[in-house]
């Protein structure tokens, strides 16, 4: 084999991972797109994130000001099921005057905006309480 065809296999091996390395990011950005998401505000910026089953969220009335009364606060959310078409959990929610309360969380209608698919409504139920509540949620960030 003469340096010649050496160097073309080198050429081709080089490119080879080169188109590899390209595609792989690709493919796992693709991969984590096809969740349905929720969007949770920062606790600091109160600026939309979009998440993937959060261990805590901020939950935001849609068109409402960034406002203690429009939001839903819960910790130690723990998901029972996740899928395109809804997510059911547990959690707590906080609340200044009443403290943690045990909540459900019920996500549902996924709706495509801002090049997302999120969830666009929930339902909190508090057993303690008897009480649910309904609540169109954001669904840009």
């Amino acid at each position: 084999m003469g340096i010649g065809a050496i160097m073309k296999r080198s050429i081709f091996a080089v490119i080879g991972i080169a188109a590899l390395m390209l595609l792989i990011p690709a493919g796992l950005s693709a991969s984590t797109q096809r969740h349905t998401k929720v969007i949770c505000l920062d606790e600091q910026t109160f600026k939309g994130e979009y998440r993937y089953q959060p261990r805590h969220c901020i939950f935001h009335k849609r068109h409402a000001p960034n406002a203690e009364a429009y939001f839903v606060r819960t910790t130690h959310d723990h998901w029972h099921s996740w899928g395109p078409k809804r997510a059911r959990g547990h959690g707590q929610a906080t609340s200044s005057m009443i403290g943690p309360t045990r909540v459900k969380i019920k996500l549902f209608d996924p709706i495509k905006r801002c090049g997302h698919r999120v969830f666009s409504k929930a339902i909190f139920s508090s057993p303690k309480f008897g009480t649910s509540n309904t609540l169109k949620i954001d669904v840009c960030a």
